[in-house]
């Protein structure tokens, strides 16, 4: 018996030695396989690139937009200050014209105390005449009665006393006229006889020349009180108004912009609803074909939810594996969910289809069964699309029906090595042999 067993040995130790790959094959296999790997890495780092790229571009476009957003705020804090001045400015006019308004009748008062004036002067010069023809009289008198000298010579005295007194009036009075000429050539800028005719002063409304006098006292401190006069208002009014007409040309320049962006939105949203419900029906059918024949039965569904518009709502997984109920994916059992998100995966996959698509330990939470579906509806997918499919797993099932292994060994400790095997080419080989 130990004879037949090292014989056997033997005889099973030469097929497997027969068996074995030549080691140039193996070793052109692992160059094209590397070769592959490459290909893929340079794939996945031009992805990559392409992805930062659109990144930078997405953030200098929000700049842009906070920019402009930043921008139009400053626009509107300068109306609103055209617009403060505006009414600032309209204001003092009215209180410039209200002091113009309430000047108008001082010159009426001054127009009076000088008429005062020229009437007393006109009786002192009456008074005058007067005392010359009483002196004339007397000097008749004196000639005519020597009798009546001393009568004479005391009202001849009379007469000089009055006329001195007369004079001496006169001269006051000549004197304050002079003053008051000047006082009006200073303020009214024009000589006394034609103050009347220039400020339209009537003879017959004269009032109380010291109520008069008071009043203009008041007024002149009113005036000094209020200042001098703007004498730029109007240019800066012109300045204003062509700012206001600047800023409200920018703010509706603007608002035409808001529009224009608002319809490219909205443009936008019912171009990205349409798309989007196109390619959710277009999954969604997938996605049900695909669920029956992982499950070998049932129904599932996909729903849009918590809003009306697509852009917003939310995603919900209704499933129903065989003689169970409807529920939400987060119902099922691991198995039954991993079995469902394979299933969306390729619903995604069917609908727009990618170069690669890698799997990472999907089917750990399936049993054997299970494993042998997904296997089958894998090798479907790759005759129904181009993409190429990695499945990362330890699965030996999985394995087993895969075109190429790829694994890491330690033959020596602490030393890494990789292995490939290529399944198709080691089948093509055994069919051969």
């Amino acid at each position: 018996p130990l004879m037949s067993a090292s014989s056997d040995a033997v005889v099973a130790a030469g097929k497997a030695l027969a068996a074995l790959a030549d080691a140039s094959l193996l070793a052109g296999e692992v160059e094209a396989a590397r070769h592959a790997a490459r290909t893929a890495g340079e794939a996945v780092a031009d992805k990559r690139a392409e992805a930062a790229t659109r990144a930078r571009e997405t953030a200098a476009d929000r700049e842009r937009h906070a920019a402009a957003g930043k921008e139009q705020d400053e626009w509107q804090n300068r109306a609103r200050n055209a617009e403060r001045r505006l009414v600032e400015t309209a204001e003092r006019a009215s209180d410039q014209a209200g002091e113009r308004d309430s000047l108008t009748c001082e010159p009426e008062g001054l127009a009076a105390v000088i008429e005062a004036l020229e009437r007393d002067a006109a009786a002192s010069e009456a008074a005058i005449s007067a005392a010359a023809a009483a002196e004339r009289d007397a000097e008749q008198a004196v000639a005519i009665a020597a009798t009546a000298q001393a009568e004479a010579s005391e009202a001849f005295a009379q007469a000089r006393e009055a006329r001195a007194g007369a004079a001496a009036r006169a001269e006051a009075q000549a004197a304050r006229r002079a003053d008051y000429a000047a006082q009006c050539g200073e303020v009214f800028e024009c000589p006394p006889p034609l103050l009347p005719e220039r400020i339209g002063f009537d003879p017959a409304e004269r009032a109380d020349p010291e109520g008069e006098k008071a009043t203009l006292d008041r007024l002149t401190a009113e005036r000094e009180r209020i200042g001098p006069v703007n004498l730029v208002a109007e240019s800066e009014l012109a300045e204003l108004d062509q700012g206001r007409d600047q800023a409200t040309a920018e703010r509706d320049e603007l608002g035409q912009a808001i529009h224009r962006l608002r319809g490219s939105i909205g443009n936008l949203n019912r171009e990205g609803r349409v798309r989007l419900l196109d390619a959710f029906a277009k999954v969604d059918g997938h996605f049900r074909t695909l669920f029956r024949t992982l499950f070998v039965g049932g129904e599932a569904h996909l729903e849009l939810v918590e809003s009306d518009d697509p852009l917003e709502a939310g995603l919900e997984i209704m499933a129903q594996p065989p003689g169970k109920r409807l529920s939400a994916l987060t119902l099922l059992s691991g198995g039954e969910q991993a079995l469902t998100a394979i299933a969306l995966i390729f619903a995604l996959f069917l609908t727009n289809p990618a170069p690669v698509c890698v799997l990472d330990e999907v089917d750990a939470p399936l049993d054997d069964a299970n494993v042998e579906r997904f296997c089958e509806l894998l090798e479907r997918m790759t005759k129904e699309t181009d993409t190429r499919y990695l499945i990362v797993t330890h699965n030996a099932v999985t394995m087993a029906r895969m075109h190429r292994l790829y694994g890491v060994t330690m033959i020596e400790q602490g030393v890494s090595r990789l292995v490939s095997v290529d399944l198709g080419g080691a089948e093509e080989l055994l069919a051969a042999e």
